[in-house]
């Protein structure tokens, strides 16, 4: 692969793609993660959060629970009327309530994003009426919005046409939706809040083979009055892939995976002029590379097809899809081929190659200087490359997402002539990778190597490097 970087030709501030950031309530982290998170990949714009409705009441008795035990079943799973994911919910590991989960994640975030779900199918069955959902909805969000009130979004359900997530129907979508948007209404005139609170959804697992879902609850909200505030997908790469191929979309599944996305925006944009809908904020609020696995190798697969998809999503002032990576925390045997720490059995916390990847591109600051990427192997090659420049150095993060071993020729035009050094830092199997590496890295991120480098009387420095398959660096010259 081939990266040009021109100093000559400055493109705009340069703004972190890494902004947007994902918790979970699947395997929640102790108390003090999210101050170090914020630390290590920066303070979220936004960071989204999630109450789940079985957890916070339970309806066979009538009784709340505010501070519930994240993770912690109170009946056995033949006891329940729907599973849900029941079965891949662990406690978490620190033992972290509800409370701290919501208030340490809501004081490292600008705004957060409260995802609410479950339930779905015992509204739908009858077995809860709408009219006590709606209720058990807008306490639960009251709830929330005391505990921290830089609540701003609020996202109804999760991936509900999954059978893990409710299975759910557009017809029954919609009349669980109508619940929420009446719910939000009235807490809004009710408390005047000085942060307003917005409704949206729907998060697909899968938006572009699911198209018609999407398309069909948008359509039937508007019959009813309703518009969303914002729009949420979930785009995971593989999966989209995988899906397009057993929907015989045979012509979009052989698509990149930013020409997926591209797809998206488009499909998205042809429904609101359709429709006749005004344009709101679209997240891409679950984001991924690889598949969902507790296989060490997928952990640096998605890291470095991590980077291309937010150089293509999020460096821009005002994206048209705002990304938010699939997950900060989670459980490393369910879900390291996404997860950015673990947490190690000092109770300090170790960045996989996801986290390097997000450090990474949080790090480097400035202004974005032109870059092109030719002669790569990956289909994405054009966003494989970023390059910054401040007044401390130039930064240049170049991934390979392809399962094939790459020589990089790294050229910068623009140079004073003489002599400059390039520190790298390497993430592969055995640098910056506390998944297949040694165990204590990962702590931060670590200079893998330093070179001296010389710009000719034109200008011209030049730089080659090599990098395995699902390997990525990041260079910094110093000024």
């Amino acid at each position: 692969m081939k990266i040009c970087v021109n100093r000559s030709q400055k493109i705009g501030k340069y703004y972190d793609p890494t902004r947007w950031q994902n918790s979970t309530l699947r395997y929640s982290p102790p108390e003090n993660f999210p101050a170090h998170m914020a630390k290590e990949i920066g303070r979220a714009e936004i960071m989204r959060t999630f109450i789940t409705l079985d957890e916070y009441f339970d309806y066979r008795t009538g009784e709340f629970f505010p501070d519930y035990d994240i993770g912690v079943a109170r009946y056995p799973a033949d006891e329940l009327h729907y599973a849900y994911d029941w079965g891949n919910i662990v406690p978490a590991p620190s033992g972290t309530r509800f409370k701290a989960y919501l208030t340490s994640h809501s004081r490292q975030a600008d705004e957060l994003l409260l995802n609410v779900r479950r339930y779905e199918r015992e509204v739908s069955d009858g077995i809860i009426t709408y009219e006590e959902y709606e209720r058990i909805f807008e306490k639960a969000v009251e709830y929330c919005k005391e505990l921290a009130p830089n609540i701003r979004y609020i996202e109804c359900c999760n991936e509900v046409e999954l059978k893990s997530f409710g299975l759910l129907t557009t017809d029954e979508y919609i009349k669980i939706y109508l619940c929420a948007h009446r719910a939000i209404k009235r807490l809004n005139e009710k408390h005047s809040y000085a942060v307003p609170l917005e409704l949206g959804g729907y998060a697909a697992s899968k938006p572009i083979p699911l198209w018609d879902f999407m398309f069909n609850v948008v359509k039937g909200l508007k019959n009813e009055g309703v518009e969303m505030d914002f729009y949420s997908y979930h785009f995971y790469a593989n999966s989209a892939t995988l899906g397009l191929i057993r929907g015989k979309k045979y012509d979009i599944a052989k698509l990149s995976a930013t020409e997926k996305l591209r797809k998206l925006l488009e499909l998205h944009e042809n429904m609101l002029s359709e429709l006749k809908l005004p344009k709101r904020k679209i997240f891409i609020d679950e984001l991924g590379q690889a598949r969902t696995t507790g296989i060490d190798g997928d952990s640096i697969h998605n890291a470095s097809g991590i980077i291309p998809l937010l150089i293509f999503l999020g460096c821009e002032k005002d994206p048209a899809m705002c990304p938010f990576p699939w997950c900060t925390f989670h459980n490393p045997n369910l879900q390291i081929s996404f997860t950015q720490f673990l947490l190690c059995d000092d109770g300090s916390y170790a960045m996989t190659p996801n986290g390097i990847a997000i450090k990474m591109l949080h790090s480097i600051k400035g202004t974005r200087l032109d870059t092109k990427v030719t002669e790569t192997v990956s289909r994405d090659g054009e966003y494989c490359a970023v390059a910054t420049e401040d007044e401390s150095g130039i930064y240049i993060l170049c991934s390979n997402p392809s399962a094939e071993a790459v020589i990089g020729e790294l050229e910068i035009s623009g140079m004073q002539s003489g002599d400059y050094t390039v520190n790298s830092f390497l993430c592969d199997p055995l640098h910056n990778n506390c998944v297949t590496g040694k165990d204590c890295t990962g702590k931060q991120l670590e200079q893998t190597g330093t070179a001296l480098r010389h710009a000719n009387e034109d200008g011209m420095l030049r730089h080659v490097f090599s990098l395995e398959k699902f390997s990525f660096v990041l260079f910094k010259i110093e000024l």
